[in-house]
């Protein structure tokens, strides 16, 4: 029968493995800090480049970045997703180029790990 000092060694170093382990399962943590249309919002109407900076606060890894467009009552009318590799605390511009359908007033971005 084990010791209680071994039973107790044990449970120590079980613990810090699994928080150790922990580490390696913390991934991107990114956010968008800007989104800017090409030639401006009044150029959004037909083939424009929208470009998305992420900032990532977490670790390296594969980010997922949402281009939504939408109408005045806040309809979705088109939403296109890129994913991107980034390093830990790495800005990036992503770019979408995109047929802006009529009726588009308004652009929303988001960035999640994928």
């Amino acid at each position: 029968m084990p010791s209680r000092r071994a039973v107790v060694s044990g449970i120590g170093v079980a613990l810090s493995a699994g928080l150790a382990g922990c580490g390696a399962l913390s991934g991107p943590d990114p956010t968008v800090v800007e989104t800017e249309v090409d030639e401006g919002i009044d150029a959004l109407i037909g083939d424009t480049d929208i470009f998305v900076t992420v900032e990532n606060e977490g670790s390296a890894g594969e980010v997922s970045v949402t281009l939504e467009l939408l109408d005045g009552e806040g309809t979705v009318l088109l939403d296109e997703t890129q994913t991107t590799h980034m390093e830990a605390d790495e800005r990036k511009r992503v770019t979408f180029s995109v047929d802006v359908p009529e009726g588009t007033e308004d652009v929303r971005a988001s960035a999640s790990a994928a």
